[in-house]
């Protein structure tokens, strides 16, 4: 089933009424009532026509105000621009008189007591005064309505944002798993071929190797001496397929065990020189790792050699593991935190990983 950008990224209550909650609609228009009466009663020094006033007028002000939000504003959007300006008018028009007969009829006929003289119909200065009061109002309104949902569907976009980095990062650990088992059967099938005693040792690796895949990978962080533990066990892996031609050297410094590092960040690299590196080699092969971690960083770096006979080292190296472990380094780390380099020299390739803690 496809599904349009537009619907994956519209928030269900984005521009409903229920985007606000009703009690909070209360008290905004009481606390605009009220704020409203003392004013214009303070300014005329008339406290009871002021209430009045407001009484009748708050009602056109709501009604006219959700009317433009939730019917008029949609329109608008949708381009009916001639629809929307024509009810825009037929709605003032029927607010002006409907708000002057209710105001003639309670004030006993001056509907402008405020202004020199006696304002019995429907005049150029009634008019205007009503008009520029409505639009005012929902002008107001609608600003504090639409700032509202631009921040809800700000905040909505933001959580489907982290939703779907958050899957994209599950769905690029679990295309490790399958990437790493696939090519460690290919190791032990190599060895049954060859009927190797060091087949079993290679299963009761393996068997820890996927009990650490299935059951602790899925953490936001792992500790560093665990991921070295991990590594050291796929390296034994490895080596069983070698004989004493391959050197293989491991050497940390620094503290391992309270740091906290993104599971699965180094062993593709070290993955990446067995498969692309060392088995090509066909004398003096050798992989040297380095990791050195301080509190604020950690570097890990990775050389092997390799033949300049085999194929292109942009096609040699990569594969599933380095595009994997790039677009995730990309989803985990702001683009100052993290750096990865790669360096071809004759007969060996570096690559060096550089993270902020």
């Amino acid at each position: 089933m496809k599904i349009s950008k537009r619907k994956l990224f519209t928030n269900p209550n984005y521009n409903k009424i229920s985007s606000i909650p009703i009690s909070n609609q209360i008290l905004f228009w009481l606390g605009y009532f009220t704020f409203n009466t003392i004013r214009w009663g303070s300014f005329y020094d008339d406290y009871a026509y002021s209430f009045k006033s407001n009484i009748i007028e708050f009602p056109f002000h709501i009604l006219l105000s959700y009317f433009f939000i939730f019917y008029l504003l949609p329109k608008l959007f949708n381009g009916k621009v001639v629809e929307f300006f024509t009810l825009i008018f037929i709605s003032l028009g029927l607010t002006l008189i409907l708000k002057f007969q209710i105001t003639y009829y309670f004030t006993s006929g001056d509907v402008l007591p405020e202004y020199a003289g006696i304002t019995s119909s429907i005049d150029f200065q009634y008019t205007t005064g009503v008009i520029l009061g409505e639009v005012y109002v929902v002008a107001f309104v609608t600003a504090i309505k639409l700032a509202i949902d631009w921040i809800k569907q700000k905040e909505f976009l933001s959580e489907t944002n982290e939703m779907l980095l958050d899957n994209e990062l599950k769905y690029l650990r679990s295309q490790i798993q399958p990437h790493f088992f696939f090519n460690t059967l290919n190791n032990l099938y190599s060895l049954t071929i060859d009927k190797s005693d060091k087949a079993p040792n290679l299963i009761l690796k393996l068997s820890d190797l996927m009990k650490y895949f299935l059951y602790e990978t899925g953490k936001e962080f792992q500790v560093l001496e665990t991921e070295i533990s991990h590594i050291k066990d796929y390296i034994e892996i490895e080596k069983l397929r070698y004989d004493e031609n391959l050197k293989v050297s491991f050497n940390i410094s620094g503290t391992t065990k309270n740091t906290m590092i993104k599971p699965l960040i180094l062993i593709p690299l070290v993955e990446n020189a067995f498969k692309h590196g060392a088995r090509n080699s066909t004398k003096n092969g050798y992989i040297t790792i380095l990791l050195e971690s301080t509190k604020k960083s950690l570097n890990f770096k990775v050389e092997n050699s390799f033949e300049n006979s085999t194929k292109k080292i942009k096609e040699q190296i990569g594969g599933i593991g380095l595009t994997n472990l790039k677009k995730r380094l990309e989803l985990n780390y702001g683009p100052d935190d993290y750096s990865l380099d790669t360096i071809k020299k004759k007969n060996k390739y570096i690559a060096q990983l550089k993270l902020k803690l």
